[in-house]
C-alpha cells in the first residue's frame, strides 16, 4: 500500500471516529450496532477513554425506537472534546416528554440512560424525531 492510500485510510478511519452513522432502517441486531460504533469510537482514543455506558445508552435508545417505532431510520454517534451525543432517528413525529419513571415503573431502561447520561431528550425533525442522548466518556477531564 503506498502512502497515499495509507493516509487515505486513516483519514477514513479518523472521520469515522469523530462521527460514525449506522443505518436502522432494516432493523440490524442490536450486537451488530454495538459492534460498529465500539470499533469506530476506539479507533485513536485515550487510556482514559470508557465507552461501555454509550454502548448501554445506544442499545436502550435503539431497542426503544424498535419496539416503539414503525420506521427507524439513523443512530449517529458524534464525539466532541469528552462528550458523545448520541442521536437515533425515526419517523414518529410524537416527542411527548418521556422520562424514567420511579420504582415500579417498568421503565429500568430509561433509568440506566437518566444515570449515564449528561443529559437525554427528543426534538421533532423534518422527518419524525430524534432522541437524543449526550453521554460522557472520559474518566477525567483532558490535561490542558
Amino acid at each position: 500500500m503506498d502512502f497515499d492510500q495509507e493516509l487515505a485510510r486513516l483519514t477514513d478511519r479518523l472521520a469515522a471516529a469523530a462521527e460514525t452513522t449506522v443505518a436502522l432502517g432494516d432493523r440490524p441486531d442490536l450486537r451488530q450496532v454495538r459492534s460498529v460504533v465500539a470499533e469506530a469510537l476506539t479507533f485513536g482514543a485515550c487510556p482514559d477513554d470508557r465507552f461501555g455506558g454509550v454502548l448501554l445508552v445506544i442499545d436502550e435508545l435503539v431497542g426503544n425506537a424498535y419496539q416503539h417505532t414503525t420506521a427507524v431510520h439513523e443512530l449517529r454517534v458524534t464525539r466532541a472534546a469528552e462528550h458523545l451525543l448520541v442521536e437515533v432517528h425515526d419517523a414518529d413525529p410524537d416527542v411527548t416528554p418521556v422520562r424514567a419513571g420511579g420504582p415500579g415503573s417498568g421503565r429500568f431502561g430509561l433509568r440506566l440512560v437518566d444515570q449515564l447520561t449528561v443529559d437525554w431528550g427528543a426534538r421533532t425533525d423534518s422527518v419524525g424525531k430524534v432522541v437524543w442522548a449526550l453521554v460522557p466518556f472520559r474518566i477525567f477531564p483532558a490535561a490542558p
